[in-house]
């Protein structure tokens, strides 16, 4: 083939377009050690039941006689004072968040901090908490803070998977991560690209330009933050 033939060719060939990434964040107990309690209450009498921790509220289910008060997690003043940075998860986040600035407008990848909280007495104050230590969450395009807890049905995974399922229907996504402590999170997160409508995959591919079929659309990375801040890789699922 001569080579003008040859580049002509080439030039037919859509390569693929990289796109975006977007990573999913827990907040307590995986960007930091938080100290803040659910409490239980009985809902005639309103009598301490019992209280609960992060990991405990993410798995409990209230009785029928039993409602929760969340006067602590929603105390802003609360969180500030109390919670301790996990460093390991810090350094990645700010990591993340400053690649994604290098590319200025140009970039769509998101930093979501997906939380079971629902919102604060003092929205500023706790803002002000991440870029104490940091986090620049006053880059709105890119970085964001969702709260599930202001929804008031199902469960924390599912509420979270909700969420998940909404950024992608974006369709420019291509890599898709959540770093969370709690397993149970993490493996529905996993489960949605099983599940993950047609509509989206096509919709993805053809963003990205993606002509070869064995070629992945989208990939999972499910990545469980152990108390030391370590990850531990729980899952990578492949969409095609």
């Amino acid at each position: 083939m001569r080579l003008h033939n040859y580049l002509q060719e080439r030039k037919k060939i859509q390569k693929s377009e990289y796109l975006y990434g977007i990573t999913f964040v827990d907040i307590d107990e995986c960007l930091a050690n938080t100290f803040a309690k659910i409490v239980v209450r009985n809902k005639e009498t309103k009598k301490e039941v019992l209280q609960l921790d992060n990991q405990e509220f993410n798995s409990y289910v209230l009785k029928d006689d039993e409602e929760y008060d969340f006067g602590q997690f929603g105390n802003s003043e609360l969180f500030v004072k109390t919670s301790v940075p996990i460093e390991n998860t810090v350094k990645r986040i700010k990591k993340m968040i400053n690649g994604i600035k290098q590319y200025k407008e140009r970039s769509k990848s998101k930093v979501i901090f997906l939380t079971a909280r629902a919102d604060f007495d003092n929205k500023q104050v706790f803002l002000q908490w991440f870029k104490d230590i940091g986090i620049d969450v006053d880059f709105t395009s890119n970085v964001y803070i969702e709260r599930v807890g202001n929804v008031k049905t199902g469960t924390i995974p599912d509420k979270k998977k909700d969420v998940v399922l909404r950024y992608l229907k974006e369709s420019i996504f291509r890599r898709v991560r959540m770093l969370d402590d709690h397993k149970p999170n993490v493996t529905t997160f996993l489960n949605i690209a099983k599940e993950l409508p047609s509509n989206i995959i096509e919709k993805t591919k053809k963003n990205a330009n993606i002509t070869d079929n064995n070629e992945p659309v989208i990939t999972f990375y499910g990545l469980q933050v152990l108390p030391t801040g370590q990850l531990s890789l729980l899952g990578e699922e492949k969409v095609y």
